[in-house]
């Protein structure tokens, strides 16, 4: 009896921990990272303003349904591979082929938050900047996102990204 109160003890110490940890995060975040590709920016910004493409490209989205406009902008189903979790996703603003902002959210819940894609040409190619804009209420999914690591999502589909292309992703911090 006495190691199970000792060991329910650890489990409790450890959840408190974890629960304070993420209390002390920020709720918003923002995380901007870029990377250069040798495709022209309308090539690579035809891929990214193709939601129903993504899971031919992207590790992290198992499935999109194409859902009808709200207020004349596209809005998409997402399924992520990890947890079978569905967002919403709607286009914001697209300025072909610079700059793609996309909003994501919970199915009639609240926005979680954006991701802005901005298209540079350079050296031949393109720079791609995607930012992601985030609030995070939940405390413990705060003190995941933080030992995972912010960035993880925008890095992660950043890399996905060059994948398609057959590039190597030399993914940074701007």
């Amino acid at each position: 009896m006495r190691w199970f109160l000792v060991i329910v003890g650890i489990f409790i110490f450890i959840f408190l921990v974890f629960l304070i940890w993420g209390l002390l995060q920020p709720v918003k975040h923002s995380i901007t990272r870029s990377m250069h590709l040798k495709q022209k920016p309308e090539t690579v910004f035809a891929v990214v303003d193709n939601s129903t493409n993504l899971p031919n490209w992207s590790s992290t989205v198992m499935q999109v349904e194409s859902l009808p406009d709200r207020d004349g902008k596209p809005v998409a189903r997402v399924t992520m591979r990890w947890g079978h979790m569905q967002m919403i996703m709607t286009q914001l603003d697209c300025s072909p082929p610079t700059r793609l902002v996309i909003s994501m959210a919970k199915e009639d819940g609240p926005t979680l938050g954006t991701w802005t894609y901005q298209l540079a040409a350079e050296n031949e190619g393109c720079r791609i900047t995607l930012t992601e804009e985030g609030e995070m209420k939940n405390p413990f999914f705060r003190a995941i996102g933080r030992m995972r690591g912010l960035d993880a999502n925008v890095v992660q589909t950043l890399r996905d990204l060059a994948k398609k292309f057959d590039e190597s992703a030399d993914v940074r911090a701007d």
